[in-house]
């Protein structure tokens, strides 16, 4: 046995593995998760409270709403009783609803109309940099800031058909009979207090379109000049555009706000006369005020938020749709 071979006898025989090495974290990345982690638990512990009070202040009336359809509650005599889903099959038969549903559809399409048509006007109107703009600006604001009650009772007042100043002008046009308001009419008393919305909603979309036509890049306008556009061209084709998120908001929160909106109604005509103005909301009011049927209130208030539910979730799919495509 040559020399060579006692070494290679000596040499320890070594087995090598054809697993990688374990990596160890980096202490920094482990700090930064813990640190994640840290905030992720005092975010939850900060949102807890709110979400209980959401709970307890929306959540809960929902769910008592819902629960409520179906039984018969006479507030008078305090008697409750289950009756599944009779207060549902009523509404198929209420001949009154039917008609104050098709005044609630007219009286939210044309208020929204009315408050975003002339909204974009004034926003027009205020953007330009005229002297004296700022109290315009402040005058236009007006009619949004005075109490909803004050505006009731002023615009009474100046309707008035014995005293009131816009009465009297109306009956000497001949557009009313002497002695009558507009708000006692039935053929008029809807869309007067449509009027009345209009004014005190449309400083509201003033500001949201004013705050749009900020944000519009004005070399657009200027590219648009150069081109040989004129102001309504100007208009069709870069300011309109540039206004349609702005539109798609006010159609979703005005919407929303003037379809469930009671106060103003109530206070100027109380859903009359003979039913000519009433809506969903003073509908409601009647049945648990007037008829003392909360479980019927109930179904109706129940279905008309299952309907807005649905179609604010048809307006969310076809906007999504429209960005895939």
């Amino acid at each position: 046995m040559t020399r060579s071979d006692l070494r290679h006898e000596e040499t320890p025989m070594t087995t090598t593995s054809t697993a990688p090495p374990a990596r160890a974290v980096p202490r920094r990345q482990r700090r930064h998760g813990s640190i994640r982690a840290r905030e992720r638990r005092l975010g939850i512990m900060f949102a807890l409270p709110a979400t209980l009070l959401f709970l307890a202040v929306l959540a809960y009336p929902i769910f008592e709403n819902i629960r409520t359809t179906f039984f018969s509650v006479d507030l008078l005599t305090g008697r409750t009783e289950y009756v599944g889903l009779a207060n549902l099959r009523e509404l198929a038969g209420d001949e009154t609803l039917r008609s104050t549903v098709g005044r609630t559809l007219l009286w939210t399409v044309a208020c929204l109309a009315g408050q975003l048509g002339l909204g974009l006007l004034a926003a027009l109107l205020i953007d330009q940099p005229w002297k004296g703009m700022r109290w315009i600006r402040q005058l236009l604001l007006l009619p949004y800031v005075v109490p909803v009650i004050a505006s009731a009772l002023i615009w009474t007042w100046m309707l008035d058909g014995s005293y009131g100043i816009l009465g009297s002008g109306l009956q000497s046009l001949g557009v009313v009979p002497d002695g009558t308001s507009p708000l006692g009419m039935e053929s008029a008393s809807l869309w007067t207090v449509i009027v009345i919305n209009v004014w005190r909603g449309f400083p509201f979309a003033m500001l949201v379109f004013w705050a749009s036509l900020q944000g519009i890049d004005q070399q657009q306008y200027e590219a648009a000049k150069v081109d040989g556009a004129g102001p309504l061209r100007e208009f069709w084709s870069i300011t309109l555009p540039n206004l349609r998120g702005a539109v798609i908001a006010l159609v979703a929160l005005r919407g929303i706000w003037t379809l469930m909106y009671f106060e103003l109604i109530w206070l100027t005509t109380r859903g009359g006369p003979v039913n000519s103005s009433d809506i969903i909301p003073t509908y409601i009011y009647k049945i648990v005020m007037g008829e003392f049927r909360l479980g019927y209130a109930a179904a109706v208030a129940t279905v008309t938020g299952l309907t807005l539910f649905a179609l604010a979730a048809v307006v969310v799919v076809v906007r999504k749709l429209r960005r895939a495509a």
